[in-house]
């Protein structure tokens, strides 16, 4: 008995060691398991510190905006580094993703300007080759019963345009049928005079009167068919008109006098139309006209004959050469520039009538090509900050990026050289960089003031100035004006300033229906659209004392810039 209690014991002690056992293994099991997931957070947290983002569903989400920049030492960096004193603009979530940025790789190429060769480079606009452009007018007045062009279509020498009811068409029927009739009546008086003078009842001189007045009636007739022609009638209906004496509707066809684009109409159907009234203009755009103004020290450059290019930011990348074909002898004493024609093909007339372009002219101030490979970027990546080019350079942090001056020399193919600020392999920001521009003005808006910006860059518009902000930007030393471009013009038409202030002017402009669609400062070498209903802001500040003009881009509205 004494053994089966014992036999008992020993059997409860080891069962109450194996449960001690199983305990202890299932903690240490907890415990490793918290260990790993506590390792596994440690790890993201740490390689989302270092690249800036972590994807969700394959989209980058941007790292907070307050974060620090920084890199880790267990990813390879994939940006610039910010030096010290250069602006960083980091975006929010929401507006790097609206921007729908587009970033480049900064390359080299070869072939390009040196540096320090800038070229004579001017503001220019597209008109029509006039040698090739041709009024339409009817030859009669009259109603106009059909027109059978719109505007932009292609026609064709004799092509019909229009016709027109005209009763001097009916008129001049009617005095062709009359003078017919005069002269069939001659005719037959000069017959019976010819018979009488044989038999001696009438005498020679009655013979030449008679067949001098038979002889004017032929001529009246003869002139009477000419006109009719002239109003468009043929041959045949003319014969037919005097052998029925059918009156044909007297409808006069309006034909084109050349091939090419209509680029005008100034009648609609029902219209009363005069004889002389320009009706239609039709133009040959194969070819077309630069008009470009340049500053009278640089007219001693441009001859006839020398060669431009021609770029447009409606086609980026694209050139268009030709040659200087007139200098106008002439200099305008407000602006203090002189008019200078260039003569461009016009493939599939892709330049359009009014078309804002560049002109480079070649020549005494043309590039030398540098013969080491110079670092280029897209047009598109460079700002004009004030007086400064910038461009945008990607950091380690996709919602960061460094604001970098540049010394950008002249395009070429739709890409710049850049002499000074970037290198080959950092990434540029090409799509977008507008508005990393306007976030550097909000940062620093003393960063406009520019006496002289450079006009050849593409150059958005930094965001107008609150009527809340227009107290601080005048506390801030800034000479505020604003333009309105009305019915009447530019209004005012006068603004004083006084000389090294910096002066912050916005134009808006209410109308549609104007010429001012831009405005040009030539003084300061300023050329800015004006879209509709949207201040545009211009800053500059006047270094000399005077009065300067600025216009509309045709140079039909101007106003006044007194500096005192």
């Amino acid at each position: 008995m004494m053994e089966n209690q014992e036999r008992e014991m020993n059997q409860g002690e080891t069962s109450g060691n194996e449960k001690t056992h199983n305990v202890a293994l299932k903690r240490w099991v907890v415990i490793a398991a918290v260990l790993v997931i506590a390792a596994v957070v440690v790890g993201v947290w740490l390689l989302t510190r270092g690249s800036g983002h972590i994807s969700i569903a394959g989209r980058p989400v941007p790292a907070p905006a307050d974060q620090p920049l920084s890199s880790s030492a267990d990813a390879p960096s994939t940006g610039t580094t910010p030096h010290p004193g250069e602006m960083v603009i980091t975006l929010s979530g929401d507006k790097l993703e609206n921007a729908q940025l587009k970033t480049e790789i900064v390359t080299e190429q070869a072939g390009l300007p040196a540096a320090g060769s800038t070229g004579i480079r001017a503001a220019g606009t597209v008109q029509s080759n006039a040698y090739k452009e041709v009024p339409v007018f009817p030859v009669a007045g009259g109603i106009v019963r059909q027109i059978n062009v719109e505007l932009g279509n292609k026609v064709t020498r004799g092509q019909t345009l229009a016709t027109i009811f005209s009763s001097e068409l009916a008129d001049a029927q009617a005095a062709y049928l009359k003078v017919a009739a005069e002269v069939e009546e001659h005719h037959q008086h000069h017959h019976r005079t010819i018979d009488l003078v044989e038999i001696g009842a009438a005498s020679r001189e009655d013979l030449e009167q008679v067949t001098s007045m038979y002889k004017t009636a032929q001529a009246n007739l003869a002139s009477a068919r000419e006109k009719l022609i002239l109003l468009g009638l043929s041959d045949r209906q003319v014969d037919e008109l005097r052998d029925n004496g059918k009156f044909p509707k007297p409808l006069v066809s309006v034909e084109s006098p050349a091939s090419g684009t209509l680029i005008s109409r100034a009648v609609n159907t029902g219209e009363v139309v005069m004889q002389g009234k320009e009706m239609f203009r039709v133009a040959d755009l194969s070819s077309v006209w630069v008009i470009a103004q340049i500053y009278e020290k640089d007219l001693q450059s441009v001859n006839i004959g020398a060669p431009a290019v021609t770029t447009t930011q409606a086609y980026p990348g694209r050139t268009f050469s030709g040659r200087v074909s007139y200098l106008d002898p002439r200099v305008d004493p407000q602006t203090r520039t002189g008019q200078v024609r260039i003569e461009l093909k016009n493939p599939r007339e892709v330049l359009k009538l009014g078309m804002f372009v560049d002109v480079n002219f070649g020549g005494a101030g043309q590039a030398a090509p540098s013969a080491q490979a110079v670092a280029t970027v897209p047009r598109s990546a460079v700002q004009n900050v004030g007086a400064k080019q910038v461009v945008y350079v990607s950091t380690d942090r996709p919602d960061s990026f460094v604001q970098r001056e540049v010394s950008a020399g002249p395009e070429a193919n739709g890409r710049l050289p850049i002499y000074s600020g970037v290198s080959a392999g950092e990434r540029v920001v090409t799509e977008g960089s507008f508005l990393l521009r306007a976030e550097s003005l909000k940062l620093n808006p003393a960063q406009s003031m520019s006496p002289t910006p450079v006009p050849n860059s593409a150059t958005p518009l930094s965001e107008p100035p609150q009527r809340e902000d227009r107290a601080k930007e005048a506390e801030a030393g800034f000479q505020v004006a604003t333009v309105i471009v009305t019915e009447k013009g530019f209004q005012p038409d006068m603004i004083k300033l006084q000389r090294g202030v910096p002066a912050r002017v916005t134009f808006v402009r209410e109308i549609e229906e104007t010429c001012a669609t831009a405005v040009v400062i030539p003084e300061y070498n300023i050329k800015r659209d004006l879209p509709l209903k949207e201040p545009v802001v211009v800053d500059f500040t006047p270094s000399k004392k005077g009065v300067f003009a600025f216009t509309c881009g045709m140079k039909m509205l101007s106003g006044k810039i007194v500096v005192q």
